[in-house]
């Protein structure tokens, strides 16, 4: 009875019918929402996140956030490399995007469970706003037809551990990298781009990554040098002016990249590195001039 039992599980986790299921069952008019679900758990969702956890809160909760989903792409990768999972591949299935990597585990979903469970450690957002978030990412994921059930109760399992086991390791982190020289933080944020820059192999959405990885390299230790940005308490109305700029200046950027260069890799790289370079650079030298920060130089 086990065996059977045990048999059944299996067949579940890795058979097509729970995507057949939910494609039928919503139909090609709800591709547009799964769509922008889906977005959830990808790096414009962590560029968001980490650049209000910035803005708002400071360096210690968007630092620790980028911490851990720089830690849960290192996995994603270790993993897709040693097992090249497939993607399913059933002719009943509609696929509705593309993505270049191996099917398990779920990306979107260790993404997910990673960012907005961080959030959720630290007291920004309720559990049961991270468990929904959690829950329509792995939905849209079905939906879409790019992975098995297994595939995403697997990524939900890597970022749960992940996010537990972050912060237990966070204290030690904070302790070695605190009183760090600006030459060391230079020297750091160089190297992340020749560190990611294997990655890029993988998908054309790890350029997008590589691309991050110099505006984050090169604004972080600029921001630690010459700014020391600390959100002061603010009224409600500039507190939303201040979200307000950072967020139209993060899309301004976005439109002139595109609106300048033509589409291909080159975009995307630029694209994804004036937005982090404004939202770790830039961005905070505003708002200090403005007087949004408290002076710690």
């Amino acid at each position: 009875m086990l065996s059977e039992w045990r048999g059944i599980a299996v067949d579940l986790l890795w058979s097509p019918e729970p995507i057949i299921t939910i494609q039928r069952f919503f139909g090609a008019s709800w591709n547009w929402l799964f769509q922008i679900l889906t977005q959830l758990g990808t790096a414009a969702a962590v560029t968001v996140v980490f650049a209000l956890a910035f803005w708002i809160w400071g360096r210690r909760l968007a630092y620790s956030l980028l911490g851990a989903i720089v830690l849960a792409t290192v996995i994603d990768v270790l993993i897709w490399s040693v097992f090249p999972v497939p993607r399913p591949h059933d002719p009943r299935i509609i696929i509705r995007t593309h993505p270049g990597v191996p099917s398990f585990p779920s990306g979107h979903t260790v993404t997910a469970t990673t960012l907005w469970g961080t959030l959720t450690a630290f007291g920004r957002i309720p559990l049961a706003i991270t468990v929904c978030i959690v829950l329509v990412v792995m939905l849209a994921r079905l939906y879409l037809g790019v992975h098995y059930l297994a595939d995403l109760l697997g990524g939900a399992a890597i970022g749960l551990v992940l996010v537990i086991a972050y912060q237990r390791l966070l204290p030690i982190l904070v302790r070695w990298f605190s009183g760090r020289t600006f030459q060391f933080f230079l020297v750091v944020g160089l190297s992340a781009p020749i560190a990611v820059f294997p990655f890029t192999s993988f998908s054309h959405r790890a350029w997008e990554l590589f691309g991050t990885a110099i505006g984050l390299g090169i604004g972080m230790p600029l921001e630690y040098r010459f700014v020391r940005y600390s959100p002061t308490k603010l009224s409600l109305r500039k507190q939303v002016l201040k979200v307000a700029i950072g967020l139209g200046g993060l899309v301004l950027f976005v439109l002139m990249s595109r609106f300048i260069l033509s589409g291909g890799l080159t975009r995307e790289v630029v694209t994804s590195s004036l937005v982090a370079l404004w939202v770790a650079f830039l961005a905070p030298a505003l708002f200090t001039r403005m007087g949004f920060s408290r002076d710690l130089r």
